[in-house]
């Protein structure tokens, strides 16, 4: 039975999530497609404020920032939605604008014969650097909409301050949670696939998401820590037995998972920058909002801080990586060493 769910993320600005409940039932292209109209009607009428711009270049390097105060060679894309599948995700910079968007997709959803589900539509406000947080109020006709520090959005959480401290502890959960389940039928056992279990099962619902993870130190310490316990379980390895933790990942054949981070990481990265130039994740990745700044001192780490510290531990050019990346072989087997 295929719906759309319209959630929203958005850095430093009002986010809103609509969920939306069809009537009848349709082939999800169909409906991706009536989908697609019913947006594109929704914003036809708005006009430059009601959305979000990016500035962005796609002809010089990833790292080099100052390219984007460049006047002639940049271009600026203006987001309104956010698509993944039959989810859809507004954004906005103002309060006001957020409203007048909201309106006018509750207005085309309505003019399509589809309902938005005031259940499952929340906004969440991000905040800019050194501004205050507050609560936005949003209606639908006369309901006003929930607002939310978090929600959960294709399976990840959102947070209103950028982190993914709770998306850590999410994962974490979710992976304990399978890890225990298996614990009498799997892992007391003496099977042979035992290990691969763990990689199927649990790791995959530990490093959901990954690919897009702004990660520090004590995060990753976290999820070492989980998997170093994880792994003594299913090798029978005791903490009285002085076993390093090295030589735990040398028996069970596995990497740790700062190595799984970095080799998802840079697939993610090379994936996104063989897209065409017109693709909004490749216009993300090599740009930034066009308003806006950056607070002085130790300002929060970036996805691109994040992607360069996993290419200098890969030994590979930062300079360059978007050539060798331009080959799906080549990067494959260079990031897989």
């Amino acid at each position: 039975m295929p719906g759309g769910e319209c959630q929203t993320d958005h850095h430093l600005v009002h986010s809103i999530a609509n969920g939306v409940k069809q009537g009848c039932v349709l082939a999800p292209t169909l409906f991706t497609v009536f989908f697609s109209m019913m947006l594109q009607r929704a914003t036809a009428d708005l006009d430059d404020e009601n959305g979000v711009y990016i500035r962005y270049r796609t002809d010089g390097s990833l790292f080099n920032l100052r390219q984007l105060k460049a006047h002639t060679k940049t271009l600026n894309h203006l987001v309104h939605e956010l698509l993944y599948a039959d989810d859809a995700a507004l954004v906005a910079h103002t309060e006001v604008a957020l409203q007048r968007l909201t309106s006018c997709f509750a207005e085309a959803a309505e003019l399509f014969g589809l309902e938005v589900s005031l259940k499952k539509t929340e906004v969440l406000y991000q905040p800019a650097p050194q501004e205050v947080s507050h609560h936005p109020h949003i209606t639908i006709g006369e309901t006003e909409l929930k607002s939310v520090q978090q929600f959960n959005y294709l399976g990840s959480i959102i947070s209103s301050d950028g982190k993914i401290d709770a998306e850590i502890d999410n994962r974490l959960a979710k992976a304990y949670r399978a890890f225990g389940k298996l614990h009498k039928r799997v892992w007391r056992k003496k099977k042979s696939t035992k290990i691969s279990v763990y990689r199927a099962v649990v790791l995959s619902a530990l490093l959901y998401g990954s690919e897009s993870w702004v990660i520090y130190p004590h995060h990753l310490r976290l999820l070492e820590r989980f998997h170093q316990r994880c792994l003594r379980t299913i090798l029978n390895i005791h903490w009285t037995d002085y076993v390093t933790n090295t030589s735990v990942l040398e028996q069970a054949a596995v990497t740790s998972i700062e190595a799984m981070l970095l080799r998802t990481q840079l697939s993610w990265a090379g994936h996104v920058s063989r897209m065409q130039d017109y693709r909004l994740p490749k216009i993300v990745l090599y740009g930034e909002l066009a308003t806006g700044c950056r607070k002085r001192g130790a300002p929060k780490r970036r996805y691109k801080d994040c992607l360069k510290q996993s290419l200098s531990l890969g030994h590979i050019d930062h300079h360059h990586w978007s050539t060798l990346a331009s080959s799906r072989e080549a990067w494959r087997q260079t990031h897989h060493l």
